[in-house]
């Protein structure tokens, strides 16, 4: 069965060991085998690939050539169980090994975490038989093995190995499989390649049935029998948009609700046999970006650009504050960020201004606008920066918005399961609005404050004719489409409307921050002992912070026809979602209507407390002049006391 190498007798019983484990095809092995098998566990893991095929009946170099391709390809020329077990304590060298046939020679990036396989990790009937049908997959990392190298093969085969983890279910792999049928569901694998921000998607698609147990494992094992069997996937090709609402949210100035989605087209067989489209599992790696700093003074942004990432050691003399920061002659001045000279770690004051979030900026872009708030920062150039910094850890925050997750996380959405949007108008009380309206007064500018009552947003939307009245604006909004967005995703839709049904995937609500920075440019400034305000900029600069998603992918589609789910996995390349940074909503001016509204509900309170507005000028006169009358009634005792004596 197996072919005899000529090799040191060592290797001979490795390549034995090898097959014994794996049971490609249906097979017998040795007890020498075997015996080498249960102490080699690593030596298998570091085995040359090449060496482990060519050790396999039937291979042959030929049948797997060098070839150019339109897209990359690569594909799995075979899946193996090493030493599976029923037994907890044999399963020291039990492994999952997936061997990668890879014809147009692509560099993997081996030792990245973005590699990964997914694998179903639930199933309708226990224990699982060849007939139960799958309920949920999840991603699982590959650590890589080897790679075949030298004249003819070279990156033509890449070896894996599935690290095994827990799931929803509390068990891992090897604790849930049938010992005596042993399937492993797998939809897809994804490989990372030099120069690539993502890994790219290729299916697999194929059921693995492994039954029976290598010798020395299992009950009287004799050996396993390997069977494949096709798994019905679906192919998405993935795009994002990012919807910002035109007006504050809950968090009042400066911050807007923001609204992430993807779009991707599913052929319409799928529904005419499954039903509708009803839930969708996906996964992400959360992020929220360290401050973006947009200015158009030429000399802050040289600053700015020289210092990226960095809180301390900074030698020009410059500082940007979030906010209106007054004079700084009078007390300490506090800013919600800042960032800048002098910064002392040990002590959150920045140049005499105290500051609650001292998080060095990661993004610096010029402006060629007179005025900054003419100038918005496209999701290319967001996409350019943070590829450009290789994901550095200074491009993104310590934490997320309060109630959201950073980092990897997978989230199942339901058609019938809406967001909720808040807006200003519908949570702030009409004291805090009135509050608003009047800082609106003197600061020469206005905010939208949104409607009363935002209707909720579908998660799952099927993309329809008439959702394209030629109004693209108008359309745009009605669909929480980024209006530069449109066209793309209107020439996407006609594309694959005859053959495909288009949807769109709301998936998140976030917080978007942006606001004028107040840019102190003078070396005096920093020190807080002479208190001298330096040369301060109010008008140039600009800061903004946004949720981004990156390696977004769509796991499995859940179709409903009645009461009968269908869970498709799915095989898709993971992207990254991350908005543009669009200036602050801030209107400059007054807004006369608001003013008008804001003084007529002062002029209506000044007319119900009329009645009693003589009884409130005498009380608030009685208290201002208690203490004065306190001091002349303790003088008086003190002179009335020295008369006495």
């Amino acid at each position: 069965m197996l072919r005899k190498h000529v090799l040191k007798h060592a290797v001979a019983c490795f390549a034995a060991a090898f097959v014994l484990c794996m049971g490609v095809f249906t097979s017998m092995y040795s007890p020498r085998a075997l015996a080498f098998a249960a102490e080699s566990h690593t030596q298998f893991e570091e085995s040359d690939v090449l060496d482990d095929l060519k050790s396999m009946d039937g291979f042959s170099l030929i049948k797997y050539p060098y070839y150019e391709s339109v897209k990359p390809e690569m594909r799995v020329i075979d899946f193996v169980e090493y030493c599976y077990d029923y037994r907890a304590n044999m399963r020291g060298n039990y492994g999952l090994y997936l061997y990668v046939y890879n014809p147009n020679g692509q560099n993997v990036v081996v030792n990245s975490t973005q590699n990964k396989v997914t694998i179903a990790v639930a199933y309708d009937s226990d224990p699982i038989t060849e007939e139960s049908n799958a309920l949920t997959y999840e991603k699982f990392d590959l650590r890589f093995c080897s790679v075949s190298a030298g004249a003819g093969v070279n990156r033509l085969f890449y070896k894996f190995k599935v690290i095994d983890h827990k799931s929803a279910d509390g068990k891992t792999i090897a604790e849930r499989v049938n010992s005596m049928d042993r399937r492993y569901d797998i939809s897809e694998i994804e490989l990372l390649t030099e120069g690539e921000p993502n890994a790219t998607a290729y299916g697999v698609a194929t059921s693995y049935h492994f039954t029976g147990f290598a010798e020395g494992y299992g009950e009287g094992g004799t050996g396993t029998t390997l069977t494949r069997n096709t798994l019905e996937t679906v192919s998405l090709d993935l795009h994002s948009t990012t919807y910002r609402f035109p007006y504050i949210n809950q968090n009042g100035v400066g911050h807007q609700n923001q609204l992430d989605s993807v779009y991707f087209a599913v052929p319409k067989e799928f529904n005419e046999n499954y039903g509708e489209l009803y839930r969708v599992k996906c996964c992400w790696d959360e992020q929220k970006t360290s401050p973006v700093i947009v200015t158009n003074n030429e000399q802050i942004y040289s600053w700015a650009s020289k210092w990226v990432g960095q809180r301390e050691n900074i030698t020009d003399a410059f500082g940007i504050f979030d906010g209106n920061i007054t004079d700084l002659t009078v007390g300490m001045p506090v800013a919600d960020w800042g960032w800048g000279y002098r910064y002392n770690s040990s002590n959150p004051d920045v140049g005499g201004i105290y500051v609650y979030d001292d998080t060095p900026a990661g993004y610096v872009f010029l402006s060629n606008k007179s005025n900054v708030k003419d100038t918005d920062i496209t999701s290319a150039q967001m996409k350019k920066w943070i590829y450009g910094h290789n994901k550095a850890d200074y491009l993104f925050s310590d934490s997320v918005d309060e109630g959201r997750t950073k980092g990897y996380q997978e989230h199942i959405f339901t058609a019938d399961e809406p967001f909720n949007m808040l807006t200003f108008n519908q949570t702030a009380s009409g004291w805090d609005k009135f509050c608003l309206n009047w800082q609106a007064f003197w600061t020469h500018s206005s905010w939208d404050f949104g409607p009363e009552q935002q209707d909720p947003v579908e998660p799952i939307r099927l993309v329809k004719d008439g959702d394209f009245t030629g109004a693209d604006a108008a359309d745009a909004r009605k669909l929480y489409v980024l209006t530069e967005d449109f066209d793309e995703f209107e020439s996407f839709y006609k594309a694959n409307k005859s053959t495909k049904n288009v949807f769109l995937l709301r998936f998140a609500v976030t917080d978007y921050y942006s606001n004028l920075q107040t840019v102190l440019t003078d070396a005096t400034w920093y020190n807080p002992s002479t208190w001298q305000s330096g040369t301060k900029d109010k008008e140039s600069t600009y800061m903004a912070r946004e949720t981004v998603f990156l390696d977004f992918d769509i796991i499995e589609l859940t179709f409903l026809r009645d009461t009968t789910e269908t869970i498709i996995p799915v095989v898709a390349t993971p992207i990254d979602v991350v908005g543009g940074i669009s200036a602050p909503i801030e209107k400059d001016g007054f807004n006369w209507g608001k003013l008008i509204a804001a003084l007529l509900a002062l002029i209506l309170i000044v007319v119900l407390l009329a009645p009693v507005l003589p009884y409130l000028i005498k009380l608030v006169v009685w208290v201002v002049l208690l203490p004065f009358k306190a001091i002349a009634a303790l003088v008086n005792w003190v002179k009335k006391k020295r008369r006495s004596d």
